[in-house]
């Protein structure tokens, strides 16, 4: 069985040889174990790519999330980036005259601006002219060059394994114009306003989903961090999340039939799992448990584990930082014994993988569910 064929059995409700194995990583996570400098990682496709891909091989996992994009001038800009050796490292000057340095596993900016500290003042919604806002119309905003995503599919042909894309939650748009605090105060002070928003809002991610379908990836991850219980209330996630993202998958699986959709929000959703069904997606991330979160396993697999899919749950933070070999085992077992019968389970991370968990505790993860994560005779229901 292909890796790809396995994943997408999960994401159907299907079982497959075995549970399968896919953590969203952190970029600083990759960074430090994918063997691409960081100034290549971020400014070249080919770089960006050569880290996923690197990542996905070191692991095993069965797919890769691509969750980045790379702006259309990304080649005239990477060719012009000054290097310089410097003591236990390199500097970098870019195009714009920004200075990063890597010194070690350190690649960082080095603040040339007075102030450069300070945060930007963002717009309040009495600022927001919502017509000026999508006078252009949004079929290929956001949307820049597809080459990091094309390097990654045509690996994922040959190797067989999957690739997830990412479009943004119409409510990430809105608090990327606001910003968090001016948005969610914008919920209570013009939601006549939002919601206008909201509704221009989804022809922009359906922009960004459909670039990457074009180009091929196999299933849709709708990334909505914001709208956790720590954020908003159950009933303007009803109000302001709900008939939204629902808009953005009937889009979606008008343009791709039959792709697998899923919705990643972090923190505490354990209210809300069945407002994010209604939604119509195939499954859900990240199911962060506490004190990251509020979600249970074995509680979402009762819940709504016989309608859609489950990703995640394992807590990268508490449990994955420090993890000895007979944690990771102890834990791993568990969480297949809460997920994974009847299939519909995707051992994962509940977020990203934190940038110092251990590579060698991730390369545990395929050998266990080997162990523990088998269907059939003699293993899982």
């Amino acid at each position: 069985m292909t890796k790809y064929e396995r994943l997408h059995l999960a994401m159907a409700h299907k079982k497959a040889d075995r549970v399968p194995v896919m953590c969203q990583l952190s970029f600083e996570h990759m960074e430090k174990n994918s063997g691409v400098k960081p100034i290549d990682m971020y400014y070249s496709a080919e770089g960006f790519a050569q880290a996923f891909l690197n990542m996905r091989e070191l692991y095993q996992f069965d797919g890769i999330l691509l969750d980045a994009w790379i702006k259309y001038d990304w080649k005239e800009k990477y060719d012009k980036i000054r290097r310089t050796k410097i003591a236990g490292g390199e500097e970098y000057v870019l195009h714009d005259g920004r200075v990063f340095r890597q010194e070690g596993q350190l690649f960082h900016e080095i603040h040339t601006r007075k102030h450069a500290w300070e945060r930007p003042e963002q717009p309040s919604i009495e600022d927001i002219d919502v017509d000026s806002i999508f006078k252009r119309g949004f079929e290929g905003v956001y949307v820049d060059d597809m080459a990091l995503h094309e390097i990654v599919v045509a690996e994922g042909k040959k190797g067989k394994f999957s690739v997830h894309g990412e479009t943004n939650s119409p409510f990430d748009f809105i608090c990327f114009l606001l910003g968090l605090e001016n948005a969610l105060m914008a919920l209570l002070t013009e939601p006549m306003k939002c919601k206008e928003l909201l509704d221009g809002y989804v022809a922009q991610s359906f922009a960004l989903a459909k670039a990457q379908i074009d180009v091929g990836v196999d299933t849709m991850k709708i990334s909505s961090p914001f709208v956790g219980g720590s954020f908003i209330s159950l009933h303007c996630y009803e109000e302001f999340v709900v008939p939204y993202e629902r808009a953005l998958v009937q889009r979606i699986n008008a343009y791709a039939p039959g792709m697998p959709i899923y919705t990643h929000t972090c923190g505490f959703i354990g209210d809300r799992l069945a407002q994010m069904q209604s939604t119509g997606i195939d499954g859900i991330e990240c199911m962060d448990p506490p004190p990251l979160g509020d979600t249970e396993l074995a509680d979402a697999k009762q819940q709504v584990g016989n309608s859609l899919f489950l990703k995640g749950n394992m807590d990268s933070v508490n449990v994955l930082l420090g993890a000895t070999p007979e944690i990771m085992e102890s834990y791993v077992k568990k969480m297949i014994a809460d997920g994974a019968r009847g299939g519909g389970y995707i051992l994962s991370s509940a977020c990203s993988v934190a940038p110092d968990v251990s590579a060698e505790v991730l390369k545990m993860l395929v050998p266990l569910v080997e162990k523990y994560g088998v269907y059939g005779e003699g293993g899982l229901a």
